[in-house]
């Protein structure tokens, strides 16, 4: 029965998977924004890398598994660069995935905001032992295309601000342009062909006690080639962010409850999430896992990363 279903999950994604570029759907982005939004780069103005493992329907031949490793910081008074490297695995699918992010920040009285882009470069390919599955039909032309290996390359622009050092708001427009990379074929570039998709979140600190908040948000996600995508978060924020802990609630196929826990030492950070989905499927698996490791170090001039204003921008 596994293998069935594992097979039908081959087939239904494997079509989309070599024609396009889906976001990978992160829980952690509530301590990353970066995994979601390019404009986020450097917002905080501290050095920050992650890496960040997920493994989803853990115990399931052939599950998904997400490995990335990412890096950014403030380099000017108004300018974040950052670095990231993905590794995405399923059954016999492979995507390796190398991108850099820059954002442009601004402070205006109370609110602080950033205009950000990602160029990325993207390559998915096909084990070779799936020639020898018995389902396999020789010189199918989707599966050989991607044992060949399929490049692309993208770009993602996003906005993101912060108010008061509470209320955040952040919008992403990931995949708008594609340009296939096949030199057999030449070039193809693709553009929105279904209404465009957007990554959309926005949250708000409440001081509930000394040194405890509660920050309630909200994430919408309309990715390529995946269902429209809802979180609804609720994280606890105790002892200067020394401990926090969360719930995830996401709408979507099957719909899922993530439960999070994580910890801020120094310069260290820690972050862990599992989550069950509420369908047939999740009686065939354990359940998800992500998993983070981070550090942080802010930036030698505290004042540096939003030290630009309007009225610079116009000199």
């Amino acid at each position: 029965m596994k293998k069935i279903l594992l097979l039908a999950a081959i087939i239904g994604i494997l079509p989309y998977s070599v024609k396009a570029q889906e976001q990978s759907v992160f829980t952690h982005y509530t301590i990353n924004p970066v995994l979601i939004n390019p404009a986020s780069t450097g917002f905080n103005g501290n050095h920050e890398a992650f890496a960040n493992l997920k493994h989803t329907w853990t115990d399931f031949p052939g599950n998904p598994k997400t490995y990335s490793l990412t890096y950014h910081g403030p380099v000017a008074k108004t300018f974040g660069l950052g670095l990231s490297i993905y590794s995405e695995d399923i059954a016999s699918l492979n995507r390796f995935r190398a991108a850099v992010n820059y954002a442009f920040r601004y402070k205006v009285d109370k609110l602080k905001f950033a205009f950000g882009f990602t160029t990325e470069y993207s390559q998915w390919s096909v084990s070779n032992s799936v020639r020898e599955n018995i389902f396999y039909d020789s010189g199918d032309e989707i599966v050989e295309k991607g044992i060949d290996a399929i490049n692309s390359f993208d770009a993602s622009i996003g906005v993101y601000g912060v108010y008061n050092e509470k209320t955040f708001i952040g919008i992403a427009f990931p995949n708008i342009i594609m340009a296939r990379l096949d030199g057999s074929r030449g070039n193809q570039v693709e553009n929105f062909d279904d209404g465009g998709y957007y990554m959309f979140n926005v949250g708000h600190k409440i001081d509930v006690a000394e040194g405890f908040q509660l920050e309630p948000s909200l994430m919408l996600r309309k990715a390529r080639h995946v269902p429209f995508m809802a979180d609804i978060n609720l994280r606890g924020l105790f002892l200067d962010e020394k401990l926090m802990g969360g719930l995830t609630y996401r709408t979507g196929p099957g719909d899922i409850m993530a439960i999070q826990i994580g910890t801020k030492q120094k310069n260290f950070i820690f972050y862990y999430t599992f989550d069950v989905a509420f369908h047939g499927f999740q009686n065939y698996n354990n359940g998800s896992h992500e998993l983070t490791l981070g550090v942080s170090f802010p930036a030698k001039n505290r004042n540096t990363p939003m030290d630009g204003t309007i009225e610079q921008l116009k000199k």
